[in-house]
């Protein structure tokens, strides 16, 4: 009982002094006046049910917000200028709150500047470039302990689709538009998704904003050489998507290549999955059950990925283009309390370096476990390895392995402690950081 307090007290104190970035949004909760588990193992980890809220636009699955809502909407207009339309425009509803989330993340992190272990600035948008950068001396990190804010809004429009909005003030810049989007549904609430704006691809099934460890992905942040190119944190363009038969879903995108200023062409994107047994990815027929991360099931991915980026010199002037190609494989499934989710990708560039003709191959492999030990401790292990093929013999390969601890101090509380261990090409693993989190949403 006495280090409950302690913590409690630590939690609170620690609000006052840290500012970070977090993902989730309690603006649900109190639109649905339900615990943020229902829709989160651990923010912004999404269970089961909150995967297909997510794929429902933002709303209850199969209709459920009918009942489930407990924020009556504010109505603009009224039934009767359905009979008139189009002489009167068609009514619609907002929130009658203002759907507007606060999140503070904190962490001090002891060790040298570790490749795909980051802070909250590095969250704000900046990459990596794969198999680039030496060693720094180990060195305690408090860059994490303030200046940054992020602000999340999001929720329905009506029946036809809903939006998402997520801002930075501070930290890396000033402020940072991180994502900015609007979901059309013309179909249903998932047959067929119209995503415009700026938002994360559909490509992985993993993703940093849902994902468990408060740093960023290597995965999907990092870059090759000269090219720029990442898929995440996000892209500008539109995006089709849907459910279909309730466990079989596809994405097809088109976007802006990134960063901003080096497209030569759009770049196009698509993806395909299927999940066997749990529940549904539409969520229809779902029940609640003991556990809401519970459920045995498998799901498959496939994606693919085709861009061309103009690579600038440090001055700023062209070079010539780089045509690229990624191809994934993914699985994700859950037997009961233990999760895994196990990517594989491949990314051919023809040109990356300032040297024309420069082939590149760059072949990556992430795989994560999760097991709940009850419903507040929640340890994970991940790996992320990264292999570069210059065509000249013996690939560059490093990786890096990191195994954290997650407590659910509340619902929208968390405290979090990682170590990471990884390698460099031609090194043996060494000790990357260690660092201690926590994380509120309000």
């Amino acid at each position: 009982m006495l280090f409950q307090r302690i913590a409690a007290l630590f939690a609170a104190v620690t609000v006052l002094l840290l500012a970070g970035q977090a993902q989730a949004i309690p603006a649900f909760a109190r639109r649905y006046e339900t615990s943020c588990q229902t829709c989160h193992v651990a923010y912004p980890k999404l269970t089961p049910f909150g995967e297909a809220f997510r794929r429902n636009a933002y709303r209850f699955p199969g209709g459920g917000d009918a009942t489930a809502e407990k924020e009556e909407p504010l109505a603009l207009g009224n039934d009767a200028m359905k009979d008139r339309f189009p002489a009167a425009v068609w009514p619609g509803q907002i929130a009658r709150q203002l759907p507007l989330s606060m999140l503070i993340d904190g962490k001090l992190t002891y060790g040298p500047s570790p490749e795909g272990h980051v802070d909250g600035a590095a969250m704000a948008g900046m990459t990596e470039d794969a198999h680039g950068g030496g060693h720094a001396e180990s060195a305690l990190a408090l860059g994490g302990l303030g200046g940054q804010i992020g602000l999340r809004a999001g929720g329905t429009l009506g029946d036809i689709g809903g939006y998402f909005g997520s801002v930075n003030i501070g930290g890396h810049e000033p402020i940072a538009v991180e994502r900015a989007f609007a979901v059309l549904t013309p179909a249903g609430p998932t047959a067929l998704h119209m995503r415009v704006g700026r938002f994360e691809p559909e490509l992985h099934g993993v993703s940093v904003h849902r994902g468990i460890f408060n740093h960023q992905l290597r995965l999907t942040t990092n870059t090759v050489q000269l090219n720029g190119f990442s898929p995440e944190m996000s892209s500008t363009g539109l995006e089709l998507s849907g459910v279909a038969l309730g466990r079989a879903a596809w994405a097809l995108g088109v976007v802006e290549t990134v960063p901003a200023g080096t497209s030569v062409r759009k770049n196009f994107y698509g993806r395909l999955e299927y999940k066997l047994g749990g529940m549904r990815l539409d969520g229809i027929d779902a029940s609640a059950g003991a556990a809401a991360w519970s459920e045995r099931s498998l799901q498959l991915g496939f994606s693919a990925w085709s861009g061309r980026s103009g690579l600038l010199a440090a001055n700023g002037m062209p070079i010539h283009d780089d045509d690229f190609l990624r191809i994934g494989v993914d699985l994700h499934g859950t037997f009961d309390d233990l999760m895994l989710d196990v990517v594989g990708v491949r990314q051919s560039h023809s040109q990356p370096t300032a040297t024309a003709g420069t082939k590149m191959t760059m072949d990556m492999l992430f795989a994560e476990l999760t097991y709940m030990v009850n419903a507040v401790v929640v340890p994970t292990i991940r790996f992320e390895g990264t292999s570069l093929d210059y065509g000249e013999g013996k690939p560059d390969q490093r990786y890096l392995t990191s195994l954290q601890g997650t407590w659910i101090l509340r619902p929208n509380v968390l405290l979090r402690a990682d170590v990471g261990v990884g390698a460099d090409p031609g090194s043996h693993a060494e000790f990357r950081a260690v660092s201690a989190g926590f994380s509120a949403a309000f």
